[in-house]
């Protein structure tokens, strides 16, 4: 019983510690330190097709310095998955908050664009721009893009250069090769470490 009481005390302990944080903030905290944002091209676990890589906007996240830092912050749309575990045709997206998670195959294998170094007000306020983003602007861009969630990912790009958080020349720099970043179709391999 003891036992369980100390577990429970630290886990009240963090919970204080992280008050206004995210749920998800015990994985790895996302310090009050100046971190890159890039945009991740991930191929695409489903297809060979270079246009059906996912995106996402992500940041190291979980110590005090870049080397340091153990997982990363990720914004992205997810496919809606129907009541059968499977994904719905054509793609019904949701966004449920940023998210915070170590790095796996895919993340080691995903393309990064640098957007910039940035403060944690400032990667807060991404967070608050992709909540406000609605998810009907996928539908607003080419099919491509529309596939998985790029268009979301765009739009959020241009809510972030409208509020000063990058410029519109990284904007487009970043979307240029981004677009570009997976032009021969991936191995078999590729996609099985992608899962």
């Amino acid at each position: 019983m003891l036992a369980t009481i100390e577990v429970l005390g630290a886990k009240d302990q963090l919970s204080l510690a992280l008050a206004g944080s995210t749920n998800d903030d015990w994985l790895a905290r996302d310090y009050d330190v100046d971190a890159p944002v890039y945009l991740f091209v991930y191929p695409s676990h489903a297809s060979t097709d270079p246009h059906r890589s996912r995106w996402s906007i992500a940041w190291p996240v979980g110590g005090l310095t870049e080397a340091s830092m153990t997982a990363w912050r990720h914004i992205h749309a997810d496919a809606y998955d129907n009541e059968a575990g499977l994904e719905t045709d054509p793609p019904r997206y949701v966004y449920g908050g940023a998210i915070t998670k170590t790095a796996g195959p895919g993340t080691l294998m995903a393309k990064r664009f640098m957007l910039a170094t940035m403060s944690l007000p400032m990667r807060r306020r991404i967070e608050e721009l992709a909540a406000e983003t609605p998810l009907t602007s996928i539908a607003s861009y080419p099919e491509d893009d529309s596939e998985d969630g790029q268009g979301w990912i765009k739009e959020l790009l241009n809510r972030m250069v409208a509020s000063g958080v990058i410029s519109s020349a990284t904007r487009d720099h970043v979307i240029q090769d981004a677009s570009a970043a997976f032009v021969t179709p991936h191995s078999p391999l590729v996609l099985h470490l992608c899962e």
